[in-house]
């Protein structure tokens, strides 16, 4: 790619002549008064030696992101101050905005080098102060700060530098990813998408009404009821389940469901489950359908639980009224030892996963004033056992085995795996074939520009990929180019034929924002269960993400989806972007592939559909008692000591 005088990127390359012109005019406007600025705008010049370019800056402060403040920065920059005369093609600078952040004391707070692009094509002649707006995202701790901010070329030549001071508050609504704009499919960036992830909201298990199923106005034993359910914040998200089988999902009000009772009356319960909008589980509610004469119904729930919850099972009973009938009191019992009485809401416990597991029955009972008894029982062994198997701190487990010669082995038994999580042995709750389990299948491709000529073959390869893998109605996959930025072609769609085209569409032009692209990825599989994976073909460095390589691989290890990559055409100078391809494929059971040349792509293609039909699916509860920040570490090891197991290092919870 092109440079400019300040070393920036470009899409296409200027001529000597104008960038002598460029430089004399950035030199014969400096010191030019501002104009057009914004009342409400921070004034602030960025200044260095023989350049004066001034710049307004605006803040938002858009919620709070982990123990920081997300901020959202707007810089306007007058094009006619960058842009040179006399040459009216399309041009896309490429810079880095640089900060050097401090508290009021002097100390060093961090650093930040945020990739922007300036458009300096459509400048108005008639108005050369028309500005062009650069926005970024960053999260700041609460306080009065102080921001060197430097705007610099690729190679790091600064074009001026100006300090400004921030007072920025403690907010107390959490950040959320829309609340920071999207793109033109509708999309959060990369930024954003790491923003919110910081945000682990817990509700405290002893509030509730979240989430309350509302009494029918006419209940009717058969045929069609229609019934409504009151949500309140930061539930976002309510599922229906009906005897246990999920039958709807509301994403926004109205959140109603119309059942079809049959035409034989029949007790049924209704089930709601409420989500935030990161998918994390907020509340629950349950609704008994045909109780006859009963005055009240109980109905035991269990939650899906906060991943940093420990070694214990989140419990609810819904407690109904029906006919004016009142409770008294209510019990939850295991076996013949009372686990709980309550005389008022909200009813929730946690229980110990081993005492439940050493139980047999499991029995809510409501008394009411007149010594009348409503239970709801669970039975905890067996194959009709109440205990979910997917909702308890769940890890699930993706593992290829290979042989001394590195080739796949299929058809092992369960019996071969032993599972350690910190050296502690866990105990598999499933173990499954992946060939017959869905796949969730993310295709990433470089768009940048130097792509070009790999284009046609890649559009071959990959195709194919797609449309072996996404083969029935039960999978699923996703497209996503990238260049300065991801974009999504093709969301989660069971048809290959819609990845196929979007992946058609891919063409190559612009610079590599590899890293925003995987967490882009990544965002896709979001309380997402079941079998994934990723794979992304690039054939150069990172370098236009907001995300850093650090925080990428952390949020890679929380997400815990195999990430496969495809490195094109890299030279032995590419040796950094290798090894963090290799080091990631390695932290999420996946593997990395180098190639010289666009043809042997189809080979490459070939060989992870193998390795994705010949995997095993294991599941297991987590006992550990770390808490959410704290890595654990994965270990698979095999009766066999000859064959090797792979799968992810570990995860942060």
């Amino acid at each position: 790619m092109g440079k400019t005088a300040y070393d920036g990127r470009m899409t296409k390359r200027p001529s000597a002549f104008a960038l002598l012109a460029l430089a004399a005019v950035l030199a014969a406007r400096a010191g030019r008064p501002q104009s057009g600025r914004p009342a409400d705008a921070q004034k602030t010049q960025l200044d260095a030696p023989g350049i004066s370019i001034p710049i307004d800056v605006r803040e938002q402060y858009l919620g709070r992101t982990g123990g920081k403040t997300a901020v959202k920065f707007v810089l306007s920059i007058s094009k006619g101050d960058l842009r040179g005369a006399g040459n009216g093609q399309p041009r896309v600078y490429s810079f880095f905005l640089v900060g050097d952040v401090a508290d009021d004391h002097g100390q060093a707070v961090e650093s930040f080098r945020v990739p922007v692009d300036i458009d300096l094509s459509s400048t108005d002649v008639t108005n050369t102060t028309k500005p062009t707006a650069v926005t970024f995202l960053r999260a700041l701790p609460p306080g009065t700060l102080n921001i060197q901010f430097r705007l610099e070329g690729v190679a790091g030549k600064a074009i001026a530098t100006r300090a400004i001071s921030l007072t920025v508050p403690a907010m107390s609504s959490e950040f959320r990813a829309e609340g920071a704009g999207s793109d033109a499919a509708g999309l959060p960036s990369a930024a954003a998408i790491v923003l919110e992830a910081e945000n682990r909201p817990v509700v405290p298990s002893n509030t509730t009404g979240f989430v309350k199923i509302l009494a029918p106005e006419t209940e009717v034993p058969v045929g069609l009821l229609r019934i409504e359910c009151e949500v309140k914040e930061p539930v976002k998200r309510v599922e229906f389940y009906l005897e246990d089988k999920k039958i709807l999902i509301r994403n926004r009000p109205p959140y109603t469901v119309e059942l079809d009772l049959g035409k034989i009356p029949k007790k049924q319960t209704l089930k709601v489950l409420g989500f935030d909008v990161q998918g994390n589980f907020v509340d629950a509610d349950a609704w008994a359908i045909n109780e006859k004469d009963a005055r009240l119904a109980v109905r035991i729930l269990e939650l899906p639980k906060q991943k940093s919850a420990g070694e214990t099972v989140e419990l609810k009973v819904a407690l109904q009224s029906i006919a004016g009938g009142v409770a008294k009191n209510l019990q939850l019992w295991l076996d013949d030892a009372m686990v709980k009485e309550w005389t008022e809401p909200p009813f929730t416990v946690s229980v110990p996963v081993a005492r439940i597991q050493k139980a047999t029955l499991m029995r809510a009972t409501a008394t009411d004033a007149e010594g009348k008894e409503f239970t709801d029982l669970k039975i905890l062994k067996g194959e009709s056992r109440f205990m979910s198997k997917v909702e308890v701190n769940l890890v699930e487990l993706p593992v290829s085995v290979l042989d001394a010669n590195g080739r796949l082995v299929k058809d092992l038994p369960r019996e071969d795996f032993t599972v350690l999580e910190d050296g502690v042995k866990q105990e598999l709750s499933s173990f499954e074939f992946a060939e017959s389990l869905p796949l969730s299948l993310g295709i990433v491709i470089d768009g940048s520009g130097s792509m070009k000529d790999a284009m046609p073959l890649v559009h071959q390869a990959a195709s194919e990929f797609a449309q072996k893998l996404v083969s029935t109605e039960k999978d699923q996959g996703f497209v996503i180019e990238f260049r300065e930025r991801p974009t999504l072609l093709a969301s989660l769609t069971h048809r290959s034929t819609d990845l196929e085209r979007a992946i058609a569409e891919t063409h190559a032009s612009g610079g590599t924002a590899l890293y925003d692209a995987v967490v882009m990825a990544l965002y896709q599989f979001r309380a997402l269960p079941g079998r994934k994976a990723i794979v992304v073909l690039t054939d150069g460095d990172d370098n236009h993400s907001w995300t850093d390589y650090a925080t990428l691989r952390r949020y890679a290890r929380a997400a815990g989806v195999p990430v496969y990559f495809i490195g094109l055409n890299l030279s032995f100078l590419d040796m950094g972007i290798k090894s963090k391809m290799t080091e990631l494929a390695a932290d999420t059971g996946a593997e990395s592939f180098f190639i010289g040349k666009a043809s042997a792509l189809a080979e490459v293609y070939r060989k992870i559909e193998t390795e994705l039909r010949s995997q095993y699916f294991l599941r297991y509860l987590t006992n550990s008692g770390k808490g959410e920040n704290q890595f654990r570490a994965i270990e698979v090891k095999l009766k066999n000591s000859k064959l090797h197991a792979k799968t992810i290092r570990g995860y942060f919870p």
